[in-house]
């Protein structure tokens, strides 16, 4: 009998092989999707939180209590962060020319341009606003406990890296809803380029201190 602790051995337990489990994803989108999207949330945490002495206490929210949402959980200078992991969506990604340019920086071409889908739940919730109610599945920015998105570009160039953006910072909603609420409800897919501009950065860090400044002020 196993220990209740204990992490189950799935590959030798289901009897899998390289070939087996590869070509399972490869003709399952939703498996491969969801594997992805966990690797990726590994990859964070691997390369941005547990070797960082100014973290601690990693933690992972559970997925069924809407009352603690995120990825990571986890005090940075012994103040909680939340950090959601995204994927880019593949149908949005798209290798730019050298002739395009980035805003900040004329002489900095552009090489992806890409966009990732974020929502606040998986299901219409109602929220009121000014004494009128609305149907939307999209993240209430002024609500959410967390902090920090992170974006997860592998799919540009096979290679793990991530954006990082603030959730404050994320761009707001253009949908039919009033000014004052649209103000409060993130876009559902913000788009991003490569290399980065603002209020993307590839430095989490730097948030997390913006975060703690601006928790202080």
């Amino acid at each position: 009998m196993r220990d209740a602790d204990q992490v189950p051995d799935y590959w030798n337990d289901w009897k899998l092989d390289e070939d087996e489990f590869n070509h399972i994803i490869h003709n399952n989108s939703n498996a491969l999707s969801a594997i992805f999207g966990y690797v990726a949330e590994e990859r964070v945490r691997e390369m941005y939180l547990e070797d960082c002495a100014d973290i601690e206490n990693i933690r992972t929210p559970k997925d069924q209590d809407s009352a603690d949402k995120g990825d990571w959980a986890f005090q940075y200078n012994g103040e909680p962060m939340k950090i959601e992991v995204k994927s880019l969506q593949t149908h949005t990604i798209e290798k730019v020319d050298s002739h395009q340019t980035t805003l900040d920086n004329g002489s900095k071409g552009i090489e992806w341009k890409a966009g990732f889908h974020i929502k606040g739940t998986s299901d219409q919730r109602v929220i009121t606003h000014e004494g009128d109610e609305y149907e939307t599945t999209l993240m209430d920015v002024e609500k959410t406990d967390i902090d920090i998105m992170a974006i997860n570009l592998y799919r540009l160039e096979d290679e793990w890296r991530f954006a990082f953006v603030k959730i404050e910072d994320l761009p707001r909603s253009g949908g039919n809803y009033p000014e004052g609420l649209r103000e409060k409800l993130a876009k559902s897919v913000p788009k991003l380029t490569v290399p980065l501009e603002d209020p993307y950065t590839d430095d989490p860090y730097e948030l997390m201190d913006e975060i703690l400044e601006d928790r202080e002020n």
